[in-house]
């Protein structure tokens, strides 16, 4: 047991009926929160209402509202991973992989990351806020993966593997950030639109600078 849990009040608090850990349910809820709302509005009250638990309950785990900001975001991303982990690796082609994860990432649009990032950013340490940019890049890594074996079997053409993810990776971002502000718009067709434009570029048919 580390020092923080070791120094706090005896009895460590109950799983719910579900045995789902407490520790997972308030990460959850509070990165709901968080998505939802950006980092300034939630307190750590708030949390505790929506978990039905004391805030105690929610310092036995983590020490103030920057650490379990860091530890929601991450586990959130963390989850985003998996899911996209899960779709890279199914027999699809690579068109209609990326096209699913978009689909994935809009079906859970909330606020613009960057902006809640930006927001929290005078309240986290150093530490605390390269734990999210790694979680991130986890996501970039794999994505440059499955870009450079498609690279390699000649059904993409060569180039920075990486600088792929990323650009994918923002594209999705817009079109999420679209979803959110266009909520009463049909956006059906959205994932897909996003991935065209990533695919296929906006040129009607190939193009040389003269």
């Amino acid at each position: 047991m580390d020092k923080l849990h070791a120094q706090r009040a005896p009895g460590r608090p109950k799983q719910n009926e579900q045995n789902i850990p407490l520790q997972e349910i308030i990460l959850r809820q509070a990165a709901f929160l968080f998505m939802e709302n950006g980092y300034e509005p939630v307190t750590l009250q708030q949390i505790a209402k929506i978990c039905k638990v004391t805030k105690a309950s929610i310092y036995y785990y983590f020490e103030n509202k920057a650490e379990l900001f860091t530890a929601s975001v991450v586990f959130m991303i963390q989850l985003a991973h998996q899911s996209t982990l899960r779709y890279l690796e199914e027999k699809d082609d690579l068109r209609t992989r990326l096209e699913q994860i978009a689909k994935a990432k809009m079906m859970h649009a909330h606020v613009d990351m960057e902006t809640m990032l930006r927001e929290a950013n005078p309240h986290l340490s150093e530490e605390q806020f390269g734990r999210i940019r790694k979680a991130e890049i986890d996501i970039h890594i794999s994505l440059a993966k499955h870009f450079q074996f498609a690279m390699d079997q000649g059904s993409l053409r060569s180039g920075d593997a990486m600088f792929l993810a990323h650009a994918f990776s923002a594209l999705v971002m817009l079109g999420s950030r679209k979803h959110v502000i266009e909520h009463n718009t049909p956006q059906e067709d959205l994932p897909q639109t996003v991935v065209d434009l990533f695919w296929d570029g906006i040129a009607t048919q190939p193009q040389h600078r003269k």
